[in-house]
């Protein structure tokens, strides 16, 4: 005996389900220059030491990701066309799971800081290929309220998270960015790459 054919109403298709992950992709958000420049900075910058490390989210700041861990580092510049402050924190196992780090005399603090010294040097030697000649202030250390009153104050926030098998990395981006400002040129006048800078 054959099986009786489905009902045309079952073989109609109904609406997605609200559970369904496919049914409501995410609105698609074009990629600014900076994206690119910060994501890949900090990439290559955790990767050098060891750090297995994966963008997360990007885009603008919402209150909901202001999430720097206390302290952060905290770095500002000036060029003309592009200024403000970067920042960046992360959990402590992240920092501990770094290779090759040299012994600093004065503790866990002066790492936060140089390493985010080395990566406002990554992303100021990329600068330098859109004819952009940052120049930087030594970073310091500050709670994560002092960060986001000092970022309150730029035209611009970017948030940039990130995910490692030892916890989460925050960078944040603050400042006035002309985006016309960025020409590329293939003449580079910084190096690529830097060196430590022990304070």
């Amino acid at each position: 005996m054959r099986p009786a054919p489905p009902s045309s109403s079952s073989m109609r298709p109904g609406p997605p389900s609200e559970s369904s992950p496919t049914s409501r992709p995410p609105p698609s958000r074009k990629v600014r220059t900076i994206d690119i420049l910060v994501q890949g900075a900090t990439v290559e910058l955790f990767h050098f030491y060891g750090v297995a490390i994966a963008p997360a989210d990007t885009g603008e700041c919402r209150e909901e990701t202001r999430a720097h861990v206390d302290p952060a580092s905290m770095i500002e510049f000036s060029a003309r066309g592009f200024s403000g402050v970067l920042a960046l924190s992360a959990n402590p196992a992240v920092f501990r799971a770094m290779t090759g780090l040299p012994p600093m005399p004065e503790g866990f603090g002066d790492w936060m800081r140089e390493v985010a010294n080395q990566l406002m040097g990554k992303i100021k030697s990329r600068l330098a290929r859109f004819q952009i000649v940052l120049h930087t202030e030594l970073p310091q250390l500050r709670s994560p309220g002092d960060v986001d009153r000092r970022s309150r104050s730029c035209k611009q926030q970017f948030c940039y998270s990130f995910r490692t098998l030892k916890g989460d990395v925050f960078v944040t981006m603050s400042g006035d960015f002309d985006d016309s400002s960025l020409v590329f040129s293939n003449a580079s006048p910084l190096p690529l790459d830097g060196k430590v800078i022990l304070f």
